[in-house]
């Protein structure tokens, strides 16, 4: 009984490995397709998301249209020059791109010569296996000469790795080369421009003092600005942001029920009549105070905020000294001289110097963080990285184990249906999808432990998130 008991249970499990195993490759070909064709029916009716560049740059960087037929996109794709996509979208785009098409390359070659070499080898192993271990090594005896096979293909996997990493590697070299030598960017401010952070008083407080340290790089200095602390005029352009992006959803909504009653009355032959104009309240107490037109309202506002804006923004000196300044030098080979070179004999004083930044890309509040307490948010921000693995580790391996077969069948109202292919259905595809949510939040929380440790860049943030 024991014995005929023990056949079943492999039985069943085997039978589940299979159904888990078709199921979930059945649930992520219907994904794709379902993506596949959503894009090519999608992309041609809705040009603002998929082809915004067809018409919204400059000519200079405007892509031709390709066409409204569904497979159109695919011969544009494979026959389009790597040159005009670096011109286009630029140089950090096309190296995605670059790096995806690597990757598919690798994939695609090991995967035919895995089918070619090893899937014959271990199908015809003889070791015995059943179900999908028919398909692994599991399924060759330790002593066959086969697994020579095995070894070779390791050897070459790796050789055809490290091949493919050295020749991007190359190609990246160039590419960055020629890209810091390009008259185009060459002539740009942000190219011969540093940003320093966690500046020595003294160099804060005086800008004379500042050029004269770095001007003995080739070329000279030609400007420097010391960030200041605008939060009270940050708060206002905060507030008048909001209040004209308030303003322009209203009017959009208001031309687009106009332009409706407009076709609607041409339709009809009958006279066309303006819709209401949208009415708001001054306060924001519900129900306080009468009712304004919020066009006129908004406008005044805004209006306002910007006198203020004026004011605020005309007299600089008027603001405090914070310890991150912006050194412009006359040539570009000095920003990089000066970007490489130790610019303080104390620990940590101007340790940060970032290259070619751009204002999107700067978080303006880590930038005059004491470098002190910087370091021990660091070290905050680590060990609590080592926690939220281990944690993520152990939610991650509980919520799996909790959708396995074994386990839902011990439970009493599942226990009957644990012979059904449900079961392998459902952990073929529910794992995968629990550990892709859990897995999903992870980065946001480490990109958030970043910022509060101090990073003063967007794109820096993005560069360590791949190093945890």
């Amino acid at each position: 009984m024991a014995d005929s008991s023990s056949v079943s249970d492999d039985s069943n499990t085997d039978d589940n490995s299979v159904s888990t195993f078709t199921s979930s490759l059945v649930f992520n070909i219907v994904v794709a397709a379902v993506i596949f064709i959503a894009f090519c029916v999608l992309r041609s009716r809705f040009k603002r998301v998929y082809a915004p560049r067809t018409y919204a740059v400059g000519k200079e960087k405007r892509s031709p249209s390709i066409g409204a037929q569904m497979l159109a996109w695919i011969p544009a794709v494979l026959k389009v020059d790597e040159d005009k996509i670096i011109k286009r979208v630029g140089l950090d785009t096309y190296m995605f791109l670059r790096y995806m098409r690597s990757m598919f390359v690798i994939f695609v070659v090991l995967s035919f010569l895995s089918l070619v070499t090893i899937l014959p080898v271990n199908i015809t192993g003889g070791a015995g296996a059943t179900e999908l271990n028919v398909l692994t090594i599991a399924n060759v005896p330790s002593e066959s000469t086969k697994l020579w096979v095995h070894i070779v293909f390791f050897m070459l996997f790796v050789a055809w790795v490290l091949r493919n990493i050295f020749v991007e590697l190359q190609v990246y070299t160039r590419l960055r080369i020629w890209w810091l030598t390009n008259p185009s960017h060459a002539q740009k401010i942000g190219s011969s421009t540093i940003m320093v952070s966690s500046l020595p008083q003294a160099l804060a407080d005086s800008d004379k003092k500042l050029e004269s340290t770095f001007d003995m790089f080739p070329g000279g200095v030609r400007q420097v600005i010391v960030n200041r602390n605008c939060s009270d005029l940050e708060e206002i352009v905060d507030e008048r942001d909001k209040l004209a992006a308030k303003l322009e959803k209203l009017l959009t909504s208001y031309a687009a029920t106009s332009e409706k009653l407009h076709k609607k009355a041409a339709k009809k032959n009958s006279t066309y009549k303006e819709p209401k104009r949208p009415m708001m309240r001054e306060s924001k107490v519900p129900f306080k105070g009468p009712k304004l037109d919020a066009f006129e309202f908004l406008a005044s506002k805004i209006g306002e905020l910007n006198r203020r804006i004026s004011e605020l923004g005309g007299d600089p000196t008027q603001f405090k000294r914070q310890s991150s300044a912006f050194v412009f030098f006359n040539k570009q080979v000095a920003a990089h001289m000066a970007a490489q070179t130790v610019l303080d004999y104390k620990p940590f004083s101007m340790n940060l110097v970032s290259l070619d930044v751009s204002p999107d890309d700067i978080i303006w509040s880590n930038l005059n963080l004491n470098p002190y307490d910087r370091r021990i948010r660091s070290y905050i921000s680590m060990a609590a990285t080592v926690g939220l693995v281990i944690v993520w580790s152990i939610m991650t391996a509980a919520l799996t184990a909790l959708v396995s077969v074994k386990n839902l069948s011990k439970i009493p109202a599942l226990k009957n249906m644990s012979d059904s292919k449900f079961f392998g259905i459902f952990t073929g595809i529910v794992p995968a999808i629990v550990l892709a949510v859990v897995m999903a939040l992870l980065p946001i929380v480490l990109r958030l432990l970043l910022r509060l440790e101090g990073t003063p860049r967007v794109s820096e943030v993005n560069l360590r998130l791949l190093n945890r």
